[in-house]
């Protein structure tokens, strides 16, 4: 397969969501075998009136270039703890020691291999409550204050910023709002208000919200849902739903899709009649080998061919001619997208495969010097 070539499937479906869990980070250090060595995770946790932003699970070698501090816990043991440079006159307060306590136990309860903390920053709120605080880190687009504190708001005030954040469109703080109130009808509520306004990244925290709240729920919406999405033609939703779905349930799809020459919803199902889902390997050239013999005698291509576009050794001809830019763009309902983008320095035709409403091919046009830039970028060079 020619380097030049590139062939791209893309959804915009789960960017957003992945993006909308900025309030804590994880990572972990392995050796040279890949086995994990140690994980370091660091989240913002609030005990009025502070705010700590803590690490735990910190490496030997950091430990050695930080001062640190026995902080006694509840459970009548002790900890070390950690903490950045300018922090000693706070280490040394005992109200922010015994806030940090508090904290440290709600960590150990959740994550009972804690080890090892530090505290890398602290803020004394005052007298302001949650509520006020709420307002203010929403304001200010800081999430981790937000998620830290919103947990000890009213449950009225937490519910208006689920609302709030979910009509700004703000995926970030509608996840971690969602999260606080760890309610799962109001996650199904909200559910359906986003497939109704058409909004995939809200849509998709919901689901994802219910998932990890009750599976057999998630499965019975999965199916439910995925029925709407299929016979309304929005392809990012029905995306999402078969994460959720067995490998029989996206065969049945697959098929369903292939007699209903819904392609869309073909390639998302992505099943290989071999019996097994295709695994991509972008650099595994043996993989685009097969793929490209496997593509030349796909139904894509057949459909192509009624209007002139052939394939032929990993390039698009039109009415015979090598093609230089090719695109088939396939859109729902919604703001997902499938396309199929080649460029060939050799080529001189310049097209476009047209689709309707359905995502069946109608025809292929020239693309205009408008849609190349759109495309393709600067093409001086």
């Amino acid at each position: 397969m020619a380097l030049k070539k590139f062939f791209a499937v893309f959804f915009v479906l789960l960017i957003t969501v992945t993006a909308a869990m900025p309030a804590a980070s994880v990572s972990a250090i392995t050796d040279k075998s890949g086995r994990v060595e140690y994980s370091y995770s660091r989240q913002c946790f609030y005990s009025k009136p502070y705010i700590f932003e803590i690490g735990w699970n910190i490496s030997d070698k950091t430990a050695k270039s930080l001062d640190s501090k026995k902080i006694a816990l509840s459970d009548k043991a002790s900890m070390t703890v950690w903490y950045e440079d300018g922090l000693a006159k706070d280490m040394s307060d005992k109200n922010a020691t015994a806030a940090l306590a508090e904290v440290l136990n709600r960590i150990k309860a959740e994550y009972p291999k804690l080890s090892k903390p530090v505290v890398e920053g602290l803020i004394n709120t005052g007298d302001a409550s949650p509520e006020t605080l709420v307002k203010q880190y929403y304001k200010n687009g800081d999430i981790a204050y937000y998620a830290a504190v919103l947990p000890f708001a009213d449950s009225k005030n937490q519910r208006a910023y689920l609302k709030k954040s979910y009509d700004d469109g703000d995926a970030a703080f509608f996840s971690v709002s969602l999260d606080a109130l760890g309610n799962i009808g109001l996650a199904k509520r909200y559910l359906g208000k986003a497939y109704t306004d058409d909004d995939i990244a809200l849509f998709a925290i919901c689901f994802n919200s219910i998932k990890d709240s009750n599976a057999s729920e998630a499965r019975t919406l999965a199916d439910t849902y995925a029925e709407k999405a299929y016979a309304d033609d929005r392809i990012a939703f029905f995306a999402v739903l078969t994460d959720e779905m067995d490998d029989d349930a996206v065969k049945a799809w697959y098929d369903r899709a292939s007699k209903d020459r819904k392609i869309s919803f073909k390639a998302i199902c992505d099943y290989d009649d071999d019996d097994d889902f295709d695994y991509w390997d972008f650099d595994d050239w043996d993989f685009w080998d097969d793929w490209d013999e496997k593509f030349t005698d796909s139904a894509t291509v057949k459909e192509y061919a009624k209007y002139g576009v052939t394939y032929k050794d990993g390039h698009y001809y039109y009415n015979g001619e090598p093609v230089r830019y090719f695109l088939d763009v396939q859109r729902s309902s919604s703001s997902a997208t499938i396309a199929t983008v080649e460029t060939n320095p050799k080529g001189k035709a310049d097209i476009k495969i047209v689709r309707d409403k359905n995502g069946k091919v109608t025809g292929a046009e020239k693309l205009t010097a408008k849609e190349i830039k759109k495309y393709f970028g600067d093409t001086k060079d």
